[in-house]
């Protein structure tokens, strides 16, 4: 689905910021992914609210079309939508798109069974599991080129929670906090068995992704420029304050 978001800034402020109107709008791809973005949110989640406050501080308006995961990057590339979100960096993907500054952070590590007595130093100490990992996402380059463990794809967070409540993998590579909604929201037998192992594998930087294409340069700079604006003055922190991540 698509939607807009205007924000009303008088003109004369943006004309003598920016030295144009205030009909830019930008097109962003974006996919459900609990507590950092979500159709039925508010505000889309507290990702997509500080992504909108930064374009709106420079003169844009933003709209925002849901997408199944593995379209949200091939839309963006194709040139459908201008940028992307919430995606994680890798040497693959900054090759194929260009990366905004960072606007928030997430816990990436292993779910388990909490019966099972599993814990690690180093991944190799991981090798005797089936690790449940999903379609499409980037994970640490470390994880991604460990060719010595066992990894089992299915196609989200629902599908691999699911097969580690039954048994069916033995640890889950994933986003603490988007696992916690998913088990919340879509998978209850989880929350009495399934449990985060601290501490995490990474702290992961979320980022914006734009294709790689002339027009779009101006744009990531733009929201560059408003990012660092709400990061000075707050308006970041309250935003997440507000959204129960503070």
């Amino acid at each position: 689905m698509k939607y807009k978001i205007f924000f009303i800034v008088p003109l004369i402020l943006l004309l003598a910021a920016h030295g144009m109107g205030a009909d830019r709008v930008v097109s962003l791809a974006t996919t459900e992914w609990e507590p950092y973005v979500g159709e039925n949110m508010e505000n889309y989640g507290f990702t997509s609210e500080i992504i909108a406050e930064a374009f709106r501080r420079v003169g844009y308006e933003v709209e925002y079309n849901f997408k199944p995961p593995k379209r949200v990057m091939a839309d963006v590339e194709s040139g459908e939508y201008d940028a992307g979100y919430p995606a994680y960096y890798s040497d693959e993907r900054a090759r194929r798109f260009d990366y905004s500054n960072p606007f928030a952070e997430g816990p990436l590590g292993f779910y388990k069974r909490k019966d099972r007595n599993i814990s690690y130093r180093t991944l190799r100490d991981l090798t005797p599991y089936k690790i449940g990992v999903c379609l499409g996402f980037a994970y640490p380059k470390e994880f991604e080129t460990a060719d010595y463990l066992k990894k089992e794809v299915a196609r989200d967070e629902k599908a691999n929670l699911r097969k580690l409540a039954k048994r069916r993998i033995d640890l889950f590579i994933t986003d603490k906090l988007a696992a916690k909604a998913a088990i919340n929201q879509f998978v209850p037998e989880g929350k009495a068995v399934l449990e985060f192992m601290e501490p995490p594998l990474e702290v992961r930087k979320l980022y914006l992704i734009f294709g790689k294409r002339r027009g779009n340069r101006q744009t990531l700079k733009d929201f560059n420029t408003g990012l660092k604006m709400i990061i000075k003055d707050g308006t970041v922190k309250r935003i997440m304050k507000k959204h129960g991540l503070e």
